[in-house]
């Protein structure tokens, strides 16, 4: 794995922890967050050569970044579902529905046909840019990963490397 590989997952791991390094946080966010961070660690990320063609499942108006609450809670429960036990899913909710939105790290959630139906985290770093923890309610999370780099939100041209850190659900 190259430096700038390393260097975006360490800060995407560490702004997740930071959501929950706070004075009192609750027994369940804490266990959210081991949870969440193991998963992490035992990730592997390459480096993407060609950007994708878009794919026609996912419309670009079905995804959005998240930017208030309900959408954090969303974002929330289909990261969750990563979890095959409910208590686990439920310590993990705890932790997530912690995030307050701040750089460098954005949450995507998409829908189909109105029903929340992904979710995948982007992190910038210099001119490197990190998609992770993709979770799509289908096996194909291609589908969802063209579009989203094809954003106009995430203003794709602007990053010499991206890295994609795929998750197996």
């Amino acid at each position: 794995m190259n430096h700038t590989l390393n260097e975006i997952i360490k800060i995407k791991n560490q702004w997740f922890s930071q959501h929950v390094d706070v004075d009192f946080p609750t027994k369940e966010s804490l266990l959210g967050r081991a949870l969440f961070l193991s998963d992490a660690n035992n990730r592997t990320s390459y480096q993407l050569k060609v950007l994708p063609n878009i794919n026609s499942e996912y419309a670009e108006d079905g995804i959005f970044k998240v930017d208030f609450h309900r959408l954090t809670v969303i974002f929330s429960l289909l990261q969750s579902q990563r979890w095959g036990s409910s208590t686990d899913q439920a310590f993990v909710v705890e932790f997530l529905s912690q995030i307050i939105f701040s750089p460098p790290c954005d949450l995507y959630v998409g829908f189909l046909q109105g029903e929340p139906a992904a979710a995948a985290v982007v992190t910038k770093y210099g001119n490197s840019l990190l998609v992770s923890d993709i979770v799509t309610t289908s096996s194909n999370h291609e589908s969802f990963l063209s579009t989203l780099l094809n954003h106009s939100s995430l203003a794709i041209e602007k990053y010499s490397d991206i890295y994609i850190e795929p998750h197996r659900i």
